[in-house]
């Protein structure tokens, strides 16, 4: 009997030890990617290229050029893909000291390692219903303590858009209405709710934001650089 406890305590070692490797490896992987498409945004940014090696060098204390301050508000501002294809820029809200990085689709594996923009709705720029999601348990779950009035913005390759919340909700997965379009550009954030239950989350929390300004990036001889 004791020789069979000590293999059975020799098999809950290796397995914990696999999981704590999963999450290191899950964990490390995300914060590798977000910070790569942080560095390629701020390039777009400055009009600059962005390849592997500056990337390293921004990472060993190289010192990075800046993005500039926008410049004033502009009629109209191409949103089409400027970074890479998937892409799409980051999302900020300033409050809550939410910073992270929003790539194409909402499977399983994009959804590792940044936050998501749901296909077939507007990109940020274009007239419409931007949605972004996120789990709630990992770049989304500061969204629990956001309000009314708060901004959010979408940072981009051309520009930064900034969103007022205006409203709060919690839904069926099944009421894909608040993915709709809107006559006026708009943003809708969705996790899942409740933020502290155990397993796959029953319901939806949403949060609905009007664009209240845009900003244009300055170009990089316009900015003196």
């Amino acid at each position: 009997m004791r020789d069979v406890l000590r293999r059975f305590e020799y098999i809950l070692l290796i397995g914990g030890f696999l999981c704590l490797t999963y999450v290191g490896f899950s964990y490390g992987r995300a914060y590798i990617y977000q910070s790569y498409d942080s560095y390629k945004l701020d390039q777009a940014r400055l009009n600059r290229p962005a390849d592997f090696t500056g990337y390293l060098g921004s990472l060993f204390g190289k010192k990075q050029e800046q993005p500039t301050a926008p410049a004033p508000n502009e009629a109209h501002v191409d949103p089409g893909p400027d970074i890479d294809v998937g892409l799409v820029g980051r999302i900020e809200i300033p409050r809550l000291e939410l910073s992270a990085m929003v790539r194409e689709g909402v499977d399983d594996a994009t959804l590792g390692e940044a936050v998501g923009h749901v296909p077939s709705t507007a990109l940020p720029g274009m007239r419409g219903n931007v949605g972004i999601a996120a789990h709630r348990d990992t770049y989304f779950r500061p969204v629990r303590y956001i309000r009314k009035g708060d901004i959010i913005r979408m940072v981009t390759g051309k520009a930064t858009y900034e969103y007022a919340v205006e409203s709060m909700k919690i839904v069926s997965p099944k009421q894909v209405d608040v993915l709709d379009p809107t006559p006026q550009p708009a943003l809708t954030l969705i996790t899942c709710y409740p933020f502290n239950f155990v397993g796959h989350a029953p319901k939806r929390y949403i949060v609905r934001a009007r664009q209240v300004r845009m900003e244009a990036k300055l170009s990089r001889a316009a900015s003196g650089s």
